[in-house]
């Protein structure tokens, strides 16, 4: 187990070694009043053949001692030697029930306690239950405290057995006392957490500790997972959202391979965005990403045809719709003014087709999403939020918009 290697037997060490510099001034601790008479002498005897490394005579002398015991406290100042000569003795088994028996008796000072449950941890991990081990050491450490990479390691033991609800509160409690330290979080703490969700296939919760995870660790490979998984894993996924998959990368700095901004150039010109396609287009092909294939220099042709007439056409086209009250047209012009960069005739129009009614509701969240994206590029982060939380479609909608509240903490 990892947890051995991060403090439990240095913690249990400890313990045994002071035990065995006090175990023969015990001696005289045993002629307290509190003990039976009979149990005094072979207690003592017992004591100093344990203090001599004569464990054998040490054993023979306690089970004498613990016949004669008639009250709890006997059996406690029996049991305190015990401990020091089962843990010399490598009696894992023996020396785990006698720590539970010396913590359940309610008679050990609040430093014997600390010192019994050190070592509780230790002995059970020796005598092969890990599960017990694991347990005793998490007791011991949230009742003493411990370190980040102690409860990183109580995760990730506890992931490995299944115990999830164990694994997400020690992964949290790795997080809280690194910030609590001023320090950030390991990656793991959150990784860890996220294995635990997957493994009861709780998605919801997994995405959510990805979001933080991305916040304090924004690497390609975790946004591209937070993005690109979240939003095609939405019962509906399709459409208009897979554009919006790519433009969600792209604001998160996720680099877009060379296919992935094929398509993304594909999609916009199926939604006659030409504005979009050629800012996908030229600098992939300066770069030499893309042009090879035949359909990207037909689709630059054609985006650079366009796009001349484009915005004077669109601005005709917002006048036609709102005369007519056609809501998704107002929308999906907005859209368009929003790759050309016209954020406020965006936002205009995109609120104007969800004022006059946009009856499919997912193609209303697509046009929220959108509301969101030019209200964030137009600087007013807090309008953004507010649009991005009402929109729920599982088209991927939701889900984009979850990501774009992420991303809009980054900027």
């Amino acid at each position: 187990m990892k947890l051995l290697k991060l403090g439990m037997t240095a913690i249990a060490t400890g313990v045994l070694a002071t035990l065995a510099i006090s175990t023969p001034a015990l001696a005289q601790k045993a002629q307290a009043p509190t003990l039976t008479k009979s149990v005094i002498g072979p207690l003592g005897e017992a004591q100093k053949a344990a203090g001599a490394k004569d464990f054998a005579t040490a054993k023979t002398k306690l089970d004498a001692a613990a016949a004669q015991a008639k009250t709890p406290q006997d059996k406690v100042a029996i049991d305190k030697v015990r401990v020091y000569v089962q843990s010399e003795s490598k009696e894992h088994v023996a020396l785990a029930a006698t720590l539970e028996s010396l913590l359940a008796s309610g008679l050990i000072t609040p430093e014997e306690t600390k010192q019994y449950r050190g070592v509780l941890a230790k002995a059970y991990g020796d005598a092969g239950d890990g599960a017990k081990s694991i347990a005793a050491f998490r007791t011991y450490l949230n009742a003493y405290g411990g370190t980040s990479e102690q409860y990183i390691a109580l995760s990730a033991d506890a992931v490995k057995s299944k115990d999830y609800a164990n694994a997400i509160t020690d992964a949290k409690k790795a997080i809280e006392l690194s910030k609590t330290a001023g320090q950030k979080a390991p990656d793991t703490a959150y990784l860890l957490q996220m294995r635990a969700y997957k493994d009861q296939n709780d998605m919801a919760n997994y995405y959510a500790v990805e979001e933080e995870l991305v916040l304090e660790y924004p690497k390609v490979d975790y946004w591209k997972e937070l993005i690109g998984y979240r939003v095609q894993d939405s019962a509906n996924y399709g459409g208009p959202a897979r554009l919006d998959l790519f433009r969600a990368m792209q604001a998160a700095s996720v680099p877009l391979t060379a296919n992935e901004k094929r398509t993304a150039v594909n999609e916009a010109m199926k939604r006659a965005l030409p504005a979009e396609a050629i800012a996908l287009l030229e600098p992939a092909i300066a770069a030499g990403e893309l042009g090879s294939a035949p359909e990207d220099q037909e689709n630059l042709k054609k985006a650079k045809a366009q796009i001349g007439t484009d915005k004077a056409n669109l601005d005709k086209e917002a006048a036609e719709a709102l005369k007519k009250g056609n809501g998704i047209a107002l929308a999906n012009i907005g859209e368009a003014m929003m790759t050309h960069g016209d954020y406020p005739k965006a936002i205009e129009l995109i609120k104007a087709g969800l004022d006059k009614g946009i009856p499919n509701a997912g193609e209303a969240d697509i046009a929220r999403l959108h509301l969101g994206i030019s209200q964030l590029r137009s600087g007013d982060k807090d309008a953004a939020r507010a649009t991005w939380a009402t929109v729920k479609a599982d088209n991927g909608a939701g889900a984009l918009a979850q990501n774009w509240i992420v991303i809009s903490k980054l900027k």
